[in-house]
């Protein structure tokens, strides 16, 4: 085989194994847990910039967030 043939066969194998690891997603980071939290300040928002909703809607994300870090069996009221 010849070395040109050699060094494209060899690139075409490197731009594939590149890909697939490119497509793979990195493992989701477990989120730190606080069952015992009395309170939170949270700046992740709803992607609405202050516009939450209403109460209700803020209450809810208030309470998802609660619950992604172990929290959730407790009520969570968002406030302004």
């Amino acid at each position: 085989m010849s070395k040109s043939k050699a060094l494209i066969i060899a690139t075409l194998v490197l731009g594939v194994t590149s890909g697939v690891d490119a497509q793979q997603q990195p493992a989701t980071p477990q989120l730190p847990q606080a069952p015992n939290m009395t309170f939170f300040v949270t700046g992740a928002g709803l992607g609405k910039g202050a516009d939450v909703g209403g109460i209700e809607s803020a209450d809810q994300h208030c309470q998802m967030l609660a619950q992604r870090h172990g929290a959730g069996g407790k009520t969570w009221r968002g406030t302004a």
